[in-house]
Formats: C-alpha cells, sequence, structure tokens
C-alpha cells in the first residue's frame, strides 16, 4: 500500500541549509529507518536497484540565502513528505517517533510539531481511476529521464516515457494486480496512439548536491487522451495519481520528479495555466 508520512518541524536555531535539499531528506529517512533497524536502512539504501519510496525536498520559509544555500527562518515551519510503496516501510519512521519528538538536520535540532499519514491502496487507485479526456502534471522538482547509450539525460516528459516508467514501478511494488509483458507491450502501443502533450510550460533547473550536479525540467505539462472508455486511459489516470507516492524520472528516492495530479476543469484550467511550479527552497 502506497503510504506518505509528512513531518512539520521546527528549528530550535538559524541553519543554513543547501540550494536542493532532496538528498538531505533522504539521509534524514534513512538516519531514521537505520535507529530502528539497521538492516532496513541497508536494503533502502542498495545501490543500482529500484527502492521503495520516494522523497520530497525540504519545504521551508527562507530569510536570505548566501554562497552555501538558503537560511532557514526558525519562526516557520519546516516540512517533510517521505513516501513508501510498500507500507511496511513507513512502520519504521513511525515507530521511531514513538521514542523521541525531534530529528537532528546537520547540527541543528528539530523539534517534530505534527505528523500526518497519507495512504490509498493499490486497490484503491485502480478503483478510483476514471477515464479522462485531458489531466495535468505538475512537477514540483527537477525532473529527468535516463537516457540508454548517452551521457546526457531526457528532458522532457513523454507520455510514453512517463506512464511505461510508471507501469514498470507499480509492477515492482504492487502487491495484488501487477500487469503482463503482453498488457506493458498493448499499453505502450496504446500510449503512443491515444496519448501526448498538448500544452506545457517547462524550465530547466540545476540542483547541487553537495560535489554532484544534476538538471532537471520543472513546470506542468497538459497530457490529452483518446479513447475515454478504453481501459488504458483509466490506467493512465490511475498511474498519473501513482506518481504523487512513486516520483517520476530519475533519483526519485534524492527529491527528484516529485509531481502532483490536477485533475483539469475549463475553470482551473484558466488559473493554473496562468500559475508556474511553485518555488521549493
Amino acid at each position: 500500500m502506497p503510504v506518505e508520512v509528512s513531518l512539520e518541524m521546527y528549528a530550535e536555531k538559524d541553519v543554513v541549509l543547501p540550494f536542493f535539499t532532496g538528498y538531505v531528506a533522504r539521509g534524514l529517512l534513512l538516519h531514521m529507518v537505520r535507529q530502528v533497524d539497521p538492516s532496513a536502512s541497508g536494503l533502502l539504501h542498495e545501490l543500482n536497484v529500484s527502492k521503495p519510496y520516494s522523497v520530497a525536498p525540504l519545504r521551508f520559509k527562507s530569510k536570505g540565502r548566501d554562497e552555501k544555500g538558503y537560511a532557514l527562518d526558525p519562526l516557520f515551519p519546516c516540512y517533510a513528505n517521505f513516501r513508501f510503496l510498500k507500507d511496511e516501510y513507513a512502520t519504521y519512521v513511525l515507530n521511531f517517533f514513538q521514542k523521541q519528538n525531534g530529528v537532528l538536520v546537520f547540527d541543528t535540532a528539530f523539534r517534530i510539531a505534527s505528523l500526518s499519514v497519507n495512504c490509498k491502496s493499490y486497490e484503491e487507485l485502480e478503483k478510483e481511476a476514471i477515464g479522462v479526456d485531458e489531466f495535468r502534471l505538475s512537477f514540483k522538482s527537477p525532473t529527468y529521464f535516463a537516457s540508454l547509450g548517452s551521457k546526457y539525460h531526457w528532458m522532457f516528459p513523454d507520455a510514453v516515457k512517463v506512464f511505461c516508467g510508471l507501469m514498470r514501478c507499480w509492477n515492482l511494488f504492487n502487491d495484488c494486480r501487477k500487469f503482463s509483458k503482453e498488457e506493458y507491450v498493448t499499453y505502450k502501443e496504446w500510449l503512443t496512439k491515444n496519448a501526448g502533450v498538448s500544452e506545457y510550460e517547462l524550465w530547466t533547473r540545476l540542483a547541487v548536491m553537495k560535489r554532484k550536479k544534476a538538471t532537471g525540467f520543472v513546470g506542468w505539462v497538459t497530457y490529452e487522451l483518446k479513447d475515454k472508455k478504453s481501459k488504458w486511459n483509466k490506467t493512465t489516470c490511475m498511474l498519473a495519481k501513482y506518481a504523487e507516492y512513486a516520483n517520476i524520472g530519475g533519483n526519485k528516492t534524492g527529491g527528484f520528479g516529485v509531481t502532483k495530479l490536477i485533475p483539469l476543469t475549463h475553470k482551473n484550467k484558466r488559473k493554473t495555466n496562468s500559475q508556474g511550479a511553485p518555488k521549493l527552497c
């Protein structure tokens, strides 16, 4: 069952956080899991395997910046979001806070003001999906796709790359309904003929992670779908919602590919067209 654990926390003093905090959120999560079960932390940190979690960069109010990053204002909350594609891993975070009410980020203590849990089973995601003519995905943190045989990343969210990738992720961690190889091939062909980008507003953003750097795109994309009665139309909508837990593209565990599904009506389409992706400190 996909689960999101959200923390609202307050720093006990001023602290400068990096310009991109996705890897900071991942380090915080792995530390909490390690305190409860070191072997589980090792599995979540294993290299070159798909992992059953994603994170979002920390969100906070900045009161300034310098060459090292943004100065967090301790008078305002800082938010951390961890998503798990298998619910058993969420219990490690919950167990961590049964014994303490704070965390350490670098050398600064943060007090936990609230903890919330949002979950939706794979069965619910599938049952609640309905066919639509279009929907929008907002890419809230830098997103990119691997490009086989090239040292450059693919920097555009075309429908086949996005939703075929999500279907593979669904199959890896779903403990109930899985798509067969034949269904995957059929779905990919359906996407090629019946799904496409009708409008978008995207730009690139550089994310610096200590000594590493990566560029990704942020913004929004509207996907148009044909054949509203097709089961693959509903599958696409289901996977778009699933992306809110799984993230999209590369380095999902490092805060890349954070995505929000925006159902479209004529009214909110006009409104969202005038807004870009929100800035994440």
